[in-house]
Formats: structure tokens, sequence, C-alpha cells
């Protein structure tokens, strides 16, 4: 007998099995199913007032308060902000802030609205709902000694405590006071990242060729840039360099305490830019991306933190670019990617960013002269949209959608003409359209489909094709039920799941530990019944009825809802439905609103990242279900049957997932097990999600980033952390699937709190993590080092022969001898070999076998699959005694 423990996570090495199982032949095809291979598309696109009647004086910019459906913000180039109320009925619209008339009556100057000049942009501060915060850019014209100087400012009111629909001018603060000497490229668009500070772009001052050269460098004044400033002066944070302009009124461009610099912005500290070098305390460390144009319009796409520019050309090229942390856009020695007005003193060996898209003024078909950048499409009313960036130019009028795919950015032209005079572009906060500000048509402006190209879905779903008796939900042949090990939280509603590959000769690539590939035409089935009574079987009734279709490049998604009396179910509408619900509760009547998703729901939560189809992979199916003639593993049912490429091995030895309520499993397995499937589709590596941390359960939990694991917004509270053992006050995962404070989390599909999940992240939180040590922790516990050459994880300090990795999983003492786990035994029973040994509470036991002590394979047999134990427990696997010889060895792995 040879027994061997390992700290590495187990790297599962199959031993070659008999084949004979394997049918090497098609598995059963579907020939009922009529859903079109993808989702019709827009033939075409116009634009029409999205606000009814309703007109506006220069409308430039957009904005709406975080968390708000039924309210929407208009800035008016000449000095006001109308709030529009009613958005789901007949919109109407009210001053929320006249900006002319409070300078005049403060006293502080009047709005200048030259050019590219006047009241240029709003945002709501995150956290708007609790301190009614707001910050607009403007811009003002003082007299100073007889002559009249221009400022850009960046400043902060409040809320009227009394009003909501009006500002409180008392509250006015100026953060930034800008001297300008020119009425051109002003940017002035201000927004909210997802790290909770405040992004302002500011152009290049002048109105051609860099006049002022203020554009390549980091250490003048606030131009040609995207500033990343902290108006909630966060503890940690820095304040602003000094800052010297001539003005007596304004000397400095910063207002003493007004804000502070994150301690990450890029520039800080920095003694060179461009090949010029300076003294670090004159670097505007305000400075977030630089070399800019004119960014007059930016958005922040929130799920993926990633920051787009439209940054208006000069003669002959516009230019759309995404903003990377430190970098320089090249302005003014490119325009775009062409040779620009400083070309001939570009400093060798620098690097710039290239824009991901441009386009040129007037070479054969006219595209344009103004860009105006857009946002990232991620709203419910148009499916061949979803993630696509619209943006437009004010001069052609062109709408395009850009894409990106493996890396290459493309435009569609959506609609030519209907963008002339868009100045801004904004979100529907009740749908997620893009609104366009346009001055020519003095409207809010959204688009509307002229015509559609492709299949529609069938409308009904007994016209799908899935079912053949729709009142018992009999699936037609080829339409296979399966059950996975962990449900995504549904808001108490009871799930049944089919799947089905039509094509018998198409196959699934299968794959243990990431996605599995699926061909095109695969089709997974969703169906959830409801409990009008909750917790009362017999007031079940069906609600809902889902397909998930697999296309040559992505997948779509299809709900149906079913009539009041169950006959038969009717295809939603591309955006969704929301419905309430009645329900009794604890005999208790009330309402529960129930969401229907849009098809871009469904793609936002079906990514590729995640492998598209979330419930089947190896976790997830590795378990018995109730296939006809009788209960085997779902993954050997489906290698059987004939629907993997090649046959699939070890099933005996794969993981599983656990779900929340399964005691019989440690917390943190589950609670790893609740994040892979609640939040894989977001939350890991290339996922669209700006978390730090890695939902995956192939990383292990110390590398995951989860426990103390850094925010990107600690709302600004530095004591907030991903999860802090022994304080769910400040773990913000659990504030986060609580809704405590903050959106919850999944952000789709769920309206109700899942009770099991929050129990047990709050169990996990208080109870086992202030007592949980990482391998380096246990090094400092037992030796006070980590470098310490007792303390290296192969040294074996007691002299018992095992490694301190060893002892740390088997939760031994590496500093006694006396200190042992039990030993396993290898005992005669019978006609058969029984091996036994105790399993560590919280560590995966796989037993592996050898003939000759230097070729390993796991151990084929049943129940020999890592799991993660709530307490120590004894194993016990048997094997018969008519072997020549046999080496066994035990390895241990954590979560």
């Amino acid at each position: 007998m040879f027994y061997r423990v390992s700290r590495l996570h187990t790297v599962l090495l199959f031993a070659v099995a008999s084949l004979s199982s394997y049918e090497a032949h098609a598995h059963q095809g579907n020939n009922t199913l009529t859903l079109p291979p993808d989702l019709p598309v827009a033939s075409g696109y116009a634009t029409e007032n999205a606000l009814g009647s309703l007109t506006f004086n220069l409308p430039l910019a957009i904005a709406s308060p975080p968390g708000e459906t039924n309210r929407l913000f208009v800035v008016e180039k000449n000095g006001t902000i109308q709030v529009i109320n009613n958005l789901d009925g007949t919109p109407t619209k009210q001053v929320f802030l006249d900006l002319p008339a409070f300078l005049s009556a403060s006293g502080g100057g009047t709005l200048s609205i030259d050019g590219d000049q006047g009241l240029l942009g709003l945002a709501f501060h995150p956290n708007y709902a609790q301190n009614g915060l707001f910050f607009v850019f403007y811009s003002m014209t003082i007299n100073e000694g007889g002559t009249n100087k221009t400022f850009e400012r960046v400043a902060r009111f409040r809320v009227s405590q009394n009003e909501p629909n009006a500002a409180d001018t008392t509250t006015h603060t100026p953060l930034i006071s800008q001297l300008d000497r020119f009425s051109d490229h002003n940017g002035g668009d201000l927004h909210f990242g997802p790290d909770g500070y405040l992004y302002v772009s500011v152009g290049d001052e002048a109105c051609c060729n860099d006049t002022l050269n203020n554009a390549r460098y980091i250490n003048k004044d606030f131009f040609a840039a995207i500033l990343r400033i902290d108006v909630d002066n966060k503890p940690g944070n820095l304040p602003p360099n000094p800052h010297a302009q001539n003005s007596t009124t304004y000397p400095s461009a910063v207002h003493t305490g007004a804000y502070k610099i994150p301690a990450d912005n890029p520039f800080i500290g920095a003694t060179s830019h461009n090949g010029i070098t300076f003294d670090p305390s004159t670097v505007r460390t305000e400075i977030w991306v630089t070399g800019l144009r004119n960014p007059w319009r930016f958005s922040i796409d929130a799920p993926t933190g990633r920051v787009f520019i439209g940054d208006v050309g000069q003669d002959s090229w516009e230019e759309v670019n995404i903003a990377t942390e430190g970098g320089d856009c090249g302005w003014s020695y490119y325009e775009g990617t062409h040779d620009g007005p400083r070309i001939a003193s570009k400093p060798a060996g620098i690097a710039y960013i290239p824009p991901i898209y441009e386009y040129p003024h007037g070479f054969g078909t006219f595209e344009g002269y103004s860009v105006t950048g857009g946002v990232v499409y991620r709203g419910t009313q148009f499916s061949d949209l979803f993630e696509a960036y619209i943006f437009s130019d004010y001069g052609s009028g062109h709408i395009w959608a850009l894409r990106q795919n493996a890396g290459t950015w493309s435009a569609q032209h959506l609609s030519a003409g209907d963008g002339a005079g868009v100045v801004g572009i904004g979100v529907d906060p009740r749908n997620g359209d893009p609104l366009f500000a346009n001055v020519y048509t003095a409207a809010i402006m959204r688009l509307v489909r002229s015509g559609t190209i492709g299949a529609n879905p069938p409308a009904r779903l007994s016209q799908t094709g899935a079912f053949s008796n729709l009142s018992t939900l009999t699936p037609n042949d080829g339409i296979v039920a399966f059950a996975p090990n962990v449900a995504f939280w549904s808001d108490y509603a009871i799930k049944s799941r089919w799947f089905s590959v039509p094509n018998p000769v198409a196959t699934i690539d299968f794959n243990q530990d990431g996605n599995w590939t699926f061909p095109t035409g695969t089709v997974w089935i969703k169906h959830f019944d409801f409990e009008t009574r909750r917790g009362d079987p017999a007031s079940r009734r069906k609600l809902e009825t889902r397909f998930l279709v697999k296309t040559a490049s992505a997948t779509y998604g299809v709900t149906y809802r079913w009539r009041a009396d169950q006959s038969d179910a009717d295809l939603v509408a591309e955006g969704g439905l929301s419905e309430a619900l009645n329900v009794e509760v604890g005999g208790m009547p009330t309402t529960q609103i129930w969401r229907y998703p849009s098809r871009n729901e469904c793609r936002t939560c079906h990514t590729p990242v995640a492998g598209h189809a979330l419930g089947f992979n190896t976790r997830q199916l590795n378990r018995v279900n109730g296939f006809a003639g009788g209960s085997p593993n779902q993954i050997q049912k489906l290698n059987d049957l004939g629907y993997f490429s090649t046959p699939v091995t070890g099933v005996n030895n794969m993981p599983a997932f656990a779900s929340a309520t399964d005691s019989t499993q440690s917390r943190e397995w589950r609670v790893r097990s609740y994040f892979a499937v609640n939040c894989i589709q977001c939350h890991q590596p290339g996922g669209p999600s700006q978390g730090h941390w890695d939902a995956r359960s192939t990383t292990p939990t110390d590398a995951a980033n989860l426990i103390n694991g850094a925010l990107v917004d600690n709302r600004g509270d530095a004591a907030n952390k991903f999860a802090v053992p022994g304080d769910p006050n400040h773990s913000m995962v659990l504030k986060r699937i609580q809704g405590n404070g903050v959106p919850r989390m999944p952000p789709l599909a769920t309206n109700e709190l899942d009770p099991n999940a929050i129990q047990l992240l709050t169990d996990w939180i208080t109870q086992d993590l202030p007592a949980r040590l990482s391998f380096t922790a246990w090094q400092q516990l037992h030796f006070g080092s980590t470098t310490d050459a007792n303390a290296a994880p192969d040294a074996d300090p007691d002299h018992d022969g095992r490694t301190n990795e060893q002892e740390f999983l088997e939760g031994t003492d590496p500093n006694s001898a006396a200190s042992r786990s039990t030993s396993p035994l290898l005992t005669p029973v019978r006609d058969e070999l029984q091996l036994s040994f105790i399993q560590p509470a919280n560590r995966a036991a796989i037993v592996e076998t050898s003939i000759d002590l230097a070729n390993w394979n796991l151990w084929d047999v049943p129940g020999n699959f890592p799991s993660y134990p709530a307490m120590s427990q004894p194993r016990v696997f048997a094997t018969p005694m008519n072997i020549d010889q046999m080496f066994f060895r035990v390895r241990l792995s954590e979560p």
C-alpha cells in the first residue's frame, strides 16, 4: 500500500476504461421543433420623438438618476435642465434648474453660450436616491478688471429637500473653474463610473491644430483629456496638485477641498510624458486618459467599465476610442490613425492608443464631419443591436452600430440622415433604448424599425413542436429531460428542463472543467410552474416556458406566457413583460412581480464566456436523474446515447456542485457552487463584469479574490470588501444578494430575495470565515513566517513523513509528530479488499491507483469523486481480491 497527500487541486487523470457501453451511432434527433435558426433583424431604422410631442431649446445631453425608470432629464445649451415626468404615461416637462437665473441672482457671472460653450453636461451621483447630489459642466463669463474671461466649470448641486423636481441652487459648489481662452473644444460630458468616481471630458481649448499646444501635455491645465476625480473625498485618496492660472478671481482652477484624486489614478508621480520631463508636483493628476481633441460625448458601459469616446476630428477623420487608463490617444501627433498637425515632432518610442473605428469626412461617400459619441446598447427592444455601440454624426446624420468580432470592430449603418443634428446620446430608463438629443428637431428621438428580415418565432407554444401533450408537458421524440445539481434562483418557481440536438449526427464536445461546445440548432427548454399559495402543491399552475436556441455564432432566447385557462402559452414580445402575480404567503394575500425576460435579457446571462447554456456542464449534470429505464448518471447516459463527439470516460471521478441546502457538504463548497451557478456568466476572466473576483469553481478560493477581496466600488467605505470574515455589514457580496443599499445581484430574472442563499452566505461569513486559514495564514500561525525554512510547503519539521502541505490539508500540527490523522487501511473482507480512511472536513479526497508506483490513475469506482464534506467522515472503497498488485494513494485538495 502507498499513501500520499498533496495540497494541489486534484488533477483528474482517467484510467482507460472499457468503451463497450458507448454507442458509436447517431443519437435520437428531432423533426418537430419549428424554432427559426436565428431571430429576425431590422431591414432598416428610422427615428421618432421618444417623448410624444415634447420639444426642447437646443437639447444637448440626456441623463436619469440611478434606479429611476419614470423620469428623464434633458440638458439645454442655454442653461436650463428640464425634468420629464410620467414616462410611462403622457410625458410632461418642467424646469429642474435655471442656471442663468441662478448666476444672475448670485452675482456669479453669466452663462456663456458661444461656440461649443453653454450648459454642457449632467451626471447624477450613484447614491442620488440618498444624497440628492448631481453635477453639471457649464461655461461661465465674468468681468475681471474690464476684461471678460470665460471659465469651464464643474459644479455640484443638491436637489431640493421638499421638491424632487427642483434643484436647490443654494447648494451650488464649484469643483473646477478652468480659464478658457477660446470658445471651441470644451468637451463637457460627465459620467460616474462603476468605481464611483466622476469622469469628465475636456477638449484641447482651441479651434484647430492644437493651437495652444495643450493636447501633448499632462502638466499644464485641464484640457484634452478625460478626468477622473473623487467627489466624495474618500479616505486614502489624495489632494490635487497646486494649480495656477491667469485670473484674480480664480487664481487656481482647483477649488480647495472640493474633491480628491483617486489614489490609483495613472499619472500620480509621473515625471515625464511624450518625451518631456517635468516636476511631478505640476502634473494634473486628475487626468485619466489624454491626447484628445474634443471628446464632446463619451459614455461608460457599466457592466464592462469600458469608456467609449467620440473624439471630434479636424479636417479629415472622425474617431471612436476606447480609453485605456493612463493612455494617450495621440492628438495632435495623429488625427485618428493618420498624421496630425504635429507629427513632425512626435517623439520616438512613444505608444498611442489607436481608435477602434474611424471614418473620413469627404472621400467618396459622405460619412460626416463631427462624431457624436454614443452608448453600448443593452436595452430590451432590439435583439439585433444587443451589445453594439450606437453612435452618430452631427453633420451627415448617419447612425451606426459598432460591433466587435474576434478583436475587429466593424460598423453597420442603421440610418442615413436621421441623426443630423444629434449632439448627445443617452439611455431611456424605461427600456434601455438609445435616445438622441437633436438640436434640429428640438426633440429627444428614438430608433424604430422600418422593417424586418427573417422568420419570427412561433406565436404559440403549441406551434413550437416541443410537446406532444401540452397538458402533461410530454416532450416530442428527441427532446430529453435533465436536471442540474444547483438551480438558478427563480423567485420560488418550480422548474422542469429539457434539451434537444435535433440533428441526429451533430454532437456535443465534452469538457470536464470548461464549457461544453454545442452544435448549431441545439435547443434548451425551461418550464416554470408557480404556486399561488406558496408551499401548497395543490395551487400549482403553469406560468412560463422558455427556449434557448444555439445559433451559428451565439444563442437567442424566447419565452411564452401561459394563458389563465392553461390551454396554451403565447409568445412574449421582444421587450419582455413584467406581471404582478397574486400569491398567498403564510395565509396573507400579496403580490409578486414576475419578469418574462426580453430577448436581450436572455443574451445578457447566456454569455459566450459562460458557454451559452449555463446549466449544461459537468458539475451541473453529474448526478442521477429519472431517465427512462432507470436513474443512471446523466453524463453517462448522454454518453451512452451518443450525444458526445468522443466517448467520455471516468464519470465516477467527476466533480459535482452542491446545493445551498445540502448540509452534508461544506459551506465553502456550497458557496462556491452558488457563485458558479448564479454569477459565472459575468464574473470570470473575459466576462462582461468589472468585479475583481472569479466565480469559477476551478479557481481556488484563496486565488478567487473572495475573502477580503478588493471591490471596484467600495461605496465610500474602505472597510467594505467582497466577503469580510465575521462582518456581514461590510461584506458586499451579502449586501448585493440582499439588495441592501446597493443594486441586487444577480441583476436580472429575479425580484424576490433568495432566503437559502442569504442564509448560506451569512453563515459562511459569520461562522466559517473567522476561523478559516489560507495556507499562508497557516504558515504564519505555526511558524510566524512564510519564509522560514521550516514553513516551506515541502518541509517536514516534525519528521513524521508528512510535508507542511499535507499537514495543512489534514488539519494536523506540523510541529508535533504525535498529531496525525488516521492513516488509510487496506483490509480483506470476504472476497474483496476494502480501503478505508478519514476524509477531513472541507477537503476533497480522491483515490489513485498504480501497479508500478510510477504511473497513477484515478480509481474508477463509484463515489471516488471530489466532494467537500461538512465534517470529517470515514470513507470506504472496495476492490476484488483477484488482482496481482495494486498500490493506492489518497490525494486531498481544498475548494
